[in-house]
């Protein structure tokens, strides 16, 4: 085993305001200081991993991630930490690790200021307390977030503003309220006012970049509101996707809105989205930017036009981006079996200062670039049983397209539940009459297409089935055909790290592998 000592620090946002000795200076001072006066340590080099803004309740963070690969690789003899605290707060994680991960791998853990070493603390009395302290760590981070969420909660149904930015119009005062933005405020009713007009997303995203109208991300880093734009090389623009978000704000007609998302645990970077029926709505928690009425109308409109047709989540989602603008560029059926779907930047279509290949790039074309170059790397490298290979893709289908089809029959639910809101909100006299039968058939549509999509789902299941009864393959059909059942996201997720479209219309594939046939497949 190498002798290195893996040196581990983290600081959390509820840390920052607490003592010096929290700091990562203060953290690393007293892990070195350790090093240095202790004789079987302080020969050994030192490798640094580092969480700064990661809470200890979650393990998937990236020194963490880093640390724990380095010492599965055998590349680290000895971890050191300030506290147990640091590593990690999940009593049951942490203790996995001392009492069985580490010891496994022979790998010493001191936690310094919590006076355990694993080469001389035994691991029963002294790891129970250990395991106690732990044991409150967690249960201090999960009653802290609740406290935290409830008096957020609270101010939130007070009316007053908590979130980090205030929408674009808006400006949040000191009083943790949102006051019209003089400067922005014009520029959301215009908005509305094209949208009235029935002018697409598209072309109101591209009048106000040929304007030159600074969009809400492009805005805040202008104003210095430590927002970063790196979306498109550090440059942002106005895109049909920011034009739906604002037209969807309920918060410009003066309502105050909390609780959209929640995190998926406590610690967790992640979000999921919470039921219209458990946010907090403030009516007339500020001044609006726009009538109410206008805002239903609006999203009436829009909603009529929300007719999409089924499409499974798709192995290249997400995978192709623009080498100009750096934009994911998303897949565009066809209506036209036969030519299939496409890909092509929509940059062009709100602004032309990228230099964006125009032309769609036939997903064919991409396909064949990923399977010219993998079955030859399985001719040369890769022998594995196909069949059983080509029963388990089979089976990942299926599982997906019945995930689908309860993704779509829980939307269908939430579609009913928000209708009955909808009348409700009628009954109670919130909207009129001609906004709620507007909203009613927008509703009425959309579950119809829902419908649509559930009996297309479940035809494809069906086949699927029968493929499985049938042995789930062709007798006739080449081990690479059989290995991947056609380009499955499995197979590009482990491959392909990105697809970029380049502005000559070249296709350059980014592997996750180091590439010995080729990096770039041209395009006529």
């Amino acid at each position: 085993m190498a002798g290195v000592i893996g040196m581990y620090l983290r600081l959390s946002d509820e840390d920052e305001n607490q003592e010096e000795s929290n700091s990562i200076r203060g953290q690393r001072e007293l892990i070195c200081d350790f090093i240095q006066h202790n004789k079987d340590l302080s020969n050994l080099a030192v490798q640094e991993f580092l969480d700064d803004g990661f809470s200890g309740t979650d393990f998937r963070r990236p020194g963490i991630t880093a640390l724990l690969e380095a010492t599965q690789n055998g590349e680290i003899s000895c971890i050191i930490v300030k506290d147990f605290s640091r590593f990690g707060r999940n009593y049951i994680s942490v203790g996995t690790y001392l009492e069985e991960v580490f010891p496994s791998l022979g790998v010493r853990f001191i936690a310094i200021n919590d006076g355990y070493d694993s080469n001389s603390n035994s691991c029963n009395s002294e790891f129970l307390s250990t395991a106690f302290k732990n044991l409150v760590y967690d249960l201090y981070s999960k009653d802290l977030s609740k406290k935290i969420t409830s008096v957020r909660r609270i101010k939130a149904q007070q009316g007053n503003f908590i979130s980090a930015f205030a929408p674009y119009g808006y400006q949040k005062d000191l009083g943790q309220k949102l006051r019209i933005d003089t400067e922005t405020a014009p520029v959301v009713q215009r908005i509305f006012d094209m949208a009235l007009e029935g002018i697409a997303k598209v072309e109101i995203a591209r009048i106000l970049n040929k304007e030159n109208v600074p969009s809400p991300s492009m805005l805040r880093k202008m104003r210095g509101d430590g927002y970063s734009c790196v979306s498109v090389h550090e440059k942002s623009i106005w895109r049909p996707s920011t034009i739906s978000i604002i037209l969807k704000d309920q918060r410009y007609t003066g309502d105050g809105i909390y609780g959209k998302v929640k995190p998926t645990g406590v610690g967790s970077q992640k979000e999921m989205n919470v039921v219209r029926k458990d946010w907090v709505i403030v009516p007339n928690a500020h001044e609006g930017i726009i009538q109410r009425d206008t805002f239903l109308r609006v999203n009436a409109m829009f909603q009529n036009y929300q007719k999409r047709c089924y499409q499974p989540p798709h192995p290249l989602s997400k995978k192709v981006k623009c080498g100009a603008c750096n934009h994911v560029i998303s897949r565009k059926a066809s209506k036209n079996k036969g030519r299939g779907a496409t890909y092509r930047c929509p940059t062009n279509d709100v602004s032309e200062k990228f230099g964006c290949y125009q032309q769609r790039v036939a997903e064919k074309e991409i396909e064949d670039a990923i399977y010219y170059y993998l079955k030859a790397l399985i001719n040369i490298a890769w022998e594995p049983d196909f069949e059983n290979r080509a029963d388990i893709l089979l089976e990942e289908k299926i599982a997906n397209t019945r995930k689908s089809l309860k993704k779509q029959e829980s939307a269908l639910r939430k579609m009913k539940l928000d209708k009955i809101c909808l009348y409700e909100s009628f009954r109670q006299g919130e909207i009129g009459k001609e906004m709620f039968l507007m909203g009613k058939d927008a509703y009425e549509i959309r579950c119809k297409d829902i419908n649509d999509l559930l009996v297309f789902g479940q035809k494809q299941l069906n086949e699927l089935n029968q493929k499985r009864i049938e042995g789930g393959r062709d007798s006739n059909k080449s081990k690479e055909e059989s290995l991947f059942l056609g380009l499955t996201k499995e197979v590009v997720e482990n491959f392909v790290d990105v697809i970029v479209i380049e502005k000559n219309g070249y296709i350059k594939i980014n592997w996750k592998f180091d590439d010995i046939f080729f990096e770039e497949k041209g395009l006529g």
